[in-house]
Order: C-alpha cells, then structure tokens, then sequence
C-alpha cells in the first residue's frame, strides 16, 4: 500500500467520525422531540485491496443512518391510542351526564317528586285550602322545570357529541392530507437508493399515525416502496399520495353518520375519539334520557288519569293536571305522511313502535320489546290502532318505508301544568263530597308509593333511582376503563423509548468516542504527511 493509501484510510476515518459526530449531535438535539427516533450511523469495511497473497484494508465507509424502531411496539401504540382515544372521551362525556343526575348535591329530579307528592299530601290533609293548592301548583312548576333543565342540559351534551365528531373529522382530513405529503417525500427520497431510508420523515408519518389512531379507528400497512396506506372502515382514508375525504352529517333522528368513499361506515367506527363520541351519544340516549323522558311520561299519564275521574272546588271535571301526552313520529318515506295521537291513554305503555312494510301489509313492532304489536293490510287514511294510539299514514308506501312512533320523545318537551285556577285541582270523587271530599288527593299522593306497570313495577322514585344509578355504573366503568387504558399507553411508551429514545448518557458517551476517533484519524493524516515529506525531501 503506498502513502497515498494511508492518506485514503485517514479521510475516511475522518468521514465515518464527522457522521457519527453529526448523527449524535441530531440525537441530542431531538432528545425531547415528541416521536423521534434514536438514529445511529452504519459503518462497513471498506473494499480490501490485493497485495500479493494478501488482502489490505482501506478504512471505513458510513452506509447509512439507521433509526432505532419495533414495528410491533410502534403497531401496538397505534392500536393503544385509539383505546385511549375512546376511553378518555367516553369518560368525559359520562362525567358529564353523571353530574345532571347527581342527587348527592340535590341536583336532579328526586326532590322536586318528592315535593310534588307532599304538596298532594298537603292537600289531601285540608282540600279547601287555598293555600295548600296554590303549593301545589308551584311544586308542580318546580317539577316541569327540574325535568326541563334535566333534559336539555342532557341534550345540550349530546349536541357536543355531534359537534365533537364534526370537529374530529376535520382533524383527521387535515392528517390524512399531510401522510399522503409525507408518502410522497419518502417514496421519492428512498427510490432507487438501496438501504437509505428517510427517517427524520417516517418519524414524522409515525407522530401523524399516533394522532390520527387517537382520533378514530384505523388499520395500516406499507407498500413496497415505503408509502402507507390507511383504511377506516375497511376504506381508503390515505393510499399512495391520494386521500379519500371522511364526511359527516345527521339522519333523521338526529345521530351522527360517517361516510367515506360513498360508503356508510358508523358501525364499523369503535375507537379514538369519534368512536368514544358516538358511543357517549348512543349509551346517554338510550339510558338516562330515555328513562328520565318514560319517567316524566309516565307521570302525566298516572297523574292526569287520577285527576281526571275528581272534581276541583268549581264541580270542574275531567280536566289535566298536567298538559296532555303527545305522539311524536319520524317518517323514513319519500312518499307518505303520518299523523298519530293518544286515543285511550289507559292502553298507553309509553313503548315506542316502528312500522314496516312488506307486500302491501303493515307490522308495527315494538322497539322496547321486539315484539309484534299489530299488523294488518295497508290501506292510506285508514287509522292503524296500538295500545291506545292511533296512527294514520296517508299515501303510496314502499317495502322499504319505514316510520317511528313515540310517546317519550316531546314527553319532557310538552310537559306542563294545564291549570292555573287553584279551584280546578280536583281533589274530590265526586260533587257531592265538595268542598271537603280529600279521596282523588289522597289516590294522586299515594301513587307516589304505587309500583307502576309502564316503569317496571316500581315505584316513581325507584324508577329514578335507577336512572341514577345506571348512569353512576356507566360513568364509574368508563373513568375505570380510562384509568386502565392510560396506564398500558404509558407502558407501550416506555417500551417504545426503550428502543427509540435518546439516552443523554449515552449519546455523551458515543460524542467522545466519535472525538477520539476522528483526533485518531487526523493523527493518522498528519503523520503520512511527515513520511511524505520525508520521502520528498530525499
């Protein structure tokens, strides 16, 4: 080997240190960097030279960066993410609902029932008392205030479900459009360039990865060329540089849908935060508004029926206590309309019903139960009768119409007192107890106490303690889950900086080892100048 090859030996020890240097000083730096990778530099021999028998080395050459990552731990904080995405947001919006219902700090319904009932008490122990009825009335008024609040500060937290889920999907849009860069970025960065691979710009695909899984539930996976495709509900949200927008808008009964691709695919939708929302919309619309909604109905219906049969001081009869039950509908049919009303309110069992079609007959099942309520041949404008409702539906349907028929939905809505003379609160049975006949008073306060059919054979108040109760569960199980869910990110986080991240002491270490060897390599170089030198100077 001559001079000059020595000369080649220290350069290159000189490049491999400068790299090293270079790759730490980048650690360093990017110590605290949310989802960085730990790089290192790649060194190989250099190609040997022949010399004689004999094969003579020629330094060093740095074949790449290499960054420190598991593909199973980073698959796993994917998956992790979306747990906790879901988890965290379910909790929150539970909380939420929990504290509308939270008795301990008289917040709720319970009181105001209760009060109610006690007014009756009161009027049933003196029914000529002016005083007592008008009591009556203003807990009465408490009470329809009390469920009114409930109920709309229980809405008003589902309406921050669908906006939630509008404000998500923007989100996720945005990141879908920046992955589909970065693929681009790293397909053209790696192309054609065999074990380069562009790290600094998979980190940051990685980091887009982390927030979208918080997000919303997906699946992943890489082509050959390094570029990510992302699927949400087995649709392409990203493929290549090229991204599908995800949408969202309301049905008609007012619940989030999600589509992609032309494809509806809410159900498929479970995890991140979307699927924590929707699943927050779905648990508090079928539990504690539906029960809070059946309670306040089946109070107007127990209570008007009572008061109805008695008489008020003014020999009035048959009047509400309460305003009277509606009928709300839906109508899934292009072609058709729907009227509906109480006809007799003792057949009422505050069920809801759906009405489908099929070969010109109709079938109204009953959603609570499952069960068919009726059935018959359709003919328009003719009245489709149901434990007490009426129903007509007039026009050309279809065997994929369908129509929803409720007494609960605008049961808090249109609740109300119906009267404002105290005279007409009917505490007698009949004229000729007046004026003081206590028998209706007494009946309406002791239903206070009566298991009521509608609501399971429990009382009015065990009814709405296991409102509260089950809304308590939900939203202790989901903190629990919350809390759970956490703890696992933390521990596939620390497994992921165990491999990825940067470790101070280390990189200290590596920058004096990098500093030995290039003051080595240098060395080397300004000894081979002495010896050429030397030899110039024969």
């Amino acid at each position: 080997m001559s001079l000059y090859g020595l000369l080649n030996i220290g350069t290159s020890a000189l490049n491999a240190s400068q790299a090293g240097l270079s790759v730490t000083s980048n650690n360093i730096a990017n110590a605290n960097t949310p989802g960085y990778s730990r790089q290192s530099v790649v060194l190989a021999i250099s190609t040997p030279v022949t010399m004689g028998n004999n094969y003579m080395g020629m330094g060093v050459t740095v074949q790449g960066i290499q960054s420190s990552s598991d593909k199973f731990i980073q698959a796993q904080l994917l998956l992790q993410e979306q747990n906790v995405g879901r988890s965290d947001t379910l909790s929150q919006m539970l909380s939420q609902v929990e504290q509308i219902f939270n008795e301990s700090q008289s917040i709720g319904l319970s009181t105001p029932l209760s009060d109610y009932f006690d007014a009756w008490n009161d009027v049933a122990s003196d029914p000529t008392s002016q005083a007592a009825r008008s009591v009556l009335l203003q807990k009465a008024g408490v009470l329809v205030s009390a469920a009114q609040t409930m109920e709309s500060s229980t809405l008003q937290i589902l309406k921050q479900t669908t906006v939630g889920v509008d404000d998500a999907v923007k989100q996720i849009n945005s990141i879908a459009s920046q992955i589909a860069a970065l693929n681009g970025k790293i397909v053209a960065e790696e192309a054609g360039n065999t074990g380069v691979r562009a790290n600094d710009l998979r980190d940051s695909r990685n980091q887009l990865m982390n927030q979208l899984s918080s997000l919303v539930s997906n699946a992943s996976y890489e082509d050959q060329n390094g570029a990510l495709t992302v699927t949400i509900g087995m649709k392409n949200l990203v493929a290549g540089t090229s991204t599908n927008a995800l949408s969202s808008s309301l049905d008609q009964d007012g619940n989030k849908q999600l589509t992609i691709d032309n494809t509806n695919i809410t159900s498929m939708v479970t995890g991140g935060e979307i699927g924590g929302l929707l699943t927050a919309n779905s648990e508090v619309t079928s539990t504690s508004l539906y029960g809070l909604r059946k309670l306040v109905a089946s109070v107007t219906k127990e209570i008007n029926l009572l008061h109805e049969s008695g008489y008020g001081l003014d020999s009035s009869h048959g009047i509400d206590f309460f305003n009277s039950l509606q009928v709300s509908t839906t109508n899934y049919s292009a072609g058709a309309a729907i009227t509906a009303s109480i006809t007799d309110l003792t057949q009422v069992n505050l069920n809801e019903y759906t009405i489908s079609f099929s070969g010109g007959n109709y079938t109204v099942t009953d959603k609570q139960t499952g069960s068919v309520a009726a059935t018959g041949a359709y003919v328009s404008g003719n009245a489709i009768n149901v434990d007490g409702i009426q129903v007509t539906i007039t026009g050309a349907v279809t065997d994929t119409d369908t129509f929803g028929v409720s007494p609960l939905t605008d049961a808090i809505k249109n609740f109300g007192v119906a009267i404002t003379d105290t005279n007409e609160i009917a505490a007698a049975s009949s004229t000729t107890g007046l004026p003081g006949d206590n028998t209706i008073a007494l009946q309406i306060a002791q239903a206070s106490g009566a298991s009521i059919s509608d609501l399971s054979s429990n009382t009015f108040s065990e009814y709405y303690a296991g409102i509260v109760s089950g809304i308590g569960s939900l939203s202790q199980a989901a903190s629990d889950a919350s809390t759970f869910e956490q703890n696992l990110l933390t521990e596939i986080t620390n497994q992921r900086d165990s491999v990825s991240g940067v470790s101070l002491d280390e990189e200290a270490a590596n920058l004096i080892k990098y500093q030995r060897a290039y003051e080595a390599g240098a060395k080397l170089i300004q000894i081979t100048d002495e010896l050429l030198q030397t030899v110039i100077n024969l």
